[in-house]
């Protein structure tokens, strides 16, 4: 059967299911606001679940023989599923070098940079994040504002994406363990009763972003969907236009490995940044996506750690975890120094120099991307990286306690000397 406007991958879906009477969930755009308000004036006995501006669009349930019918209706651009997302969560310092650029001179901390995180909310009840600034929305009402902190140990997915991007913990040589511990954050909480979540449900974020014009640099999204995508669902497309307002998006490639053509949407979108994982020996592991896109284009992008990575949240509770969102979550924290240091860079600018500055791994380009990128290697290329030098203050005390050790010696040198000649005498 040749449909008109049922998107492709979903029409597939549809010629599978016998029943007329059986019912999805999907997504129906328009070509601008006006056809989508004429559609809805047209057939007003629908039920509207949610309405969307970003694209116009709304999200409706409907029968098979229901989305057979509208794919005749000329006001209508396409129709797709509401797509279920799934979460991507199942010792990275070494190889990223990332001691050793705390260690240099440079002091980079994420410091003003705002990073939002499509998730299922931020629980600041643990030391290792307690001190972050974050603003709250919520879209769902399951929650009230206040219900994370009275669930002090519940370590949400949201809660380990900060945990990996700005513990507040320090290491041996008093540096925080986190990579942009100063980031600014805004917690876009889509947590619902059911722990189900939908491509409408990002949507809706998308236009609570655009609408009331939310500032936020980098972009989060800890969700992908299980069936690969060509990068023209409306959630790819939707982010392609947020990357335009200059907004760097990041998503993990998935934990749908190790076969090919297994990147979801948003993975799919041409301007999202997609993140595969690694284990600490650099292998790719089986469970992370893999490219191409349904329309071949290669995909990951780049691949960081996301294997067996502890984190802590607090001195006696210490979480180990895998999957290609904690692979997202480290490359928000290097995209999130490299904004403070250039607040003006864009998407184009940040992808040649994350090209320039990438280290093949030896897989092929549709399991690894560009392969990682070495935290010292990228502020090389910016010509950034020194080893550190001592402090004016540090060196200055220094000075002064040799003076005195100095001063010390030339005394007992000084007494020794005369009672030896006195002893002589």
């Amino acid at each position: 059967m040749i449909y008109k406007r049922i998107y492709p991958l979903f029409s597939k879906k549809i010629e599978n299911v016998k029943d007329s009477q059986n019912d999805f969930n999907v997504i129906i755009s328009f070509e601008d606001s006006a056809n989508r308000d004429k559609f809805i004036t047209k057939h007003k006995d629908l039920r509207i679940l949610k309405k969307f501006n970003l694209i116009p669009s709304i999200a409706v349930n409907l029968k098979k023989e229901q989305i057979n019918e509208f794919d005749k209706e000329d006001l209508i651009q396409q129709i797709e599923e509401d797509q279920k997302l799934f979460l991507s969560m199942l010792e990275f310092s070494e190889f990223l070098e990332l001691d050793s650029y705390k260690n240099s001179q440079i002091s980079f901390t994420g410091k003003n940079v705002r990073v939002g995180i499509i998730d299922n909310g931020i629980n600041k009840n643990f030391p290792s994040i307690s001190n972050i600034i974050s603003k709250q929305f919520l879209f769902s009402n399951r929650r009230k504002a206040d219900d994370l902190k009275n669930t002090k140990r519940e370590i949400t997915h949201g809660t380990v994406m900060v945990s990996l991007i700005s513990n507040q913990f320090k290491n041996i040589d008093g540096n925080y363990i986190g990579i942009a511990p100063n980031v600014n954050y805004f917690d876009f909480n889509i947590s619902n009763s059911s722990q189900e979540y939908k491509i409408s449900d990002i949507l809706n974020v998308y236009d609570k972003i655009v609408e009331e014009n939310i500032n936020i640099d980098i972009l989060l999204i800890s969700f992908v969907t299980k069936d690969s995508s060509d990068g023209k669902d409306i959630l790819s497309l939707a982010c392609n236009l947020l990357v335009d307002r200059n907004i760097i998006i990041i998503c993990p490639a998935g934990n749908f490995g190790p076969d090919y053509y297994t990147i979801g949407s948003p993975g799919a979108a041409e301007k999202v940044i997609t993140v595969g994982a690694l284990t600490k020996k650099l292998a790719v592991p089986n469970f992370s996506g893999r490219g191409p896109t349904l329309d071949e284009r290669i995909k990951p992008d780049l691949c960081f750690h996301g294997s067996n990575v502890i984190v802590p949240f607090s001195e006696s509770l210490r979480v180990r975890v895998s999957g290609t969102s904690v692979s997202a979550s480290i490359c928000v924290g290097l995209i999130a120094l490299i904004k403070e240091f250039d607040p003006e860079i864009t998407y184009n600018d940040l992808i040649d120099l994350l090209k320039k500055t990438s280290r093949d791994l030896n897989y092929e380009p549709k399991a690894q991307g560009l392969g990682t990128v070495k935290f010292s290697d990228l502020f090389k290329e910016l010509d950034l990286y020194h080893e550190k030098l001592s402090s004016y203050n540090y060196l200055t005390k220094r000075s002064l306690v040799l003076s005195i050790e100095f001063l010390i010696v030339l005394v007992i040198l000084f007494y020794f000397f005369y009672f030896f000649n006195s002893w002589q005498i």
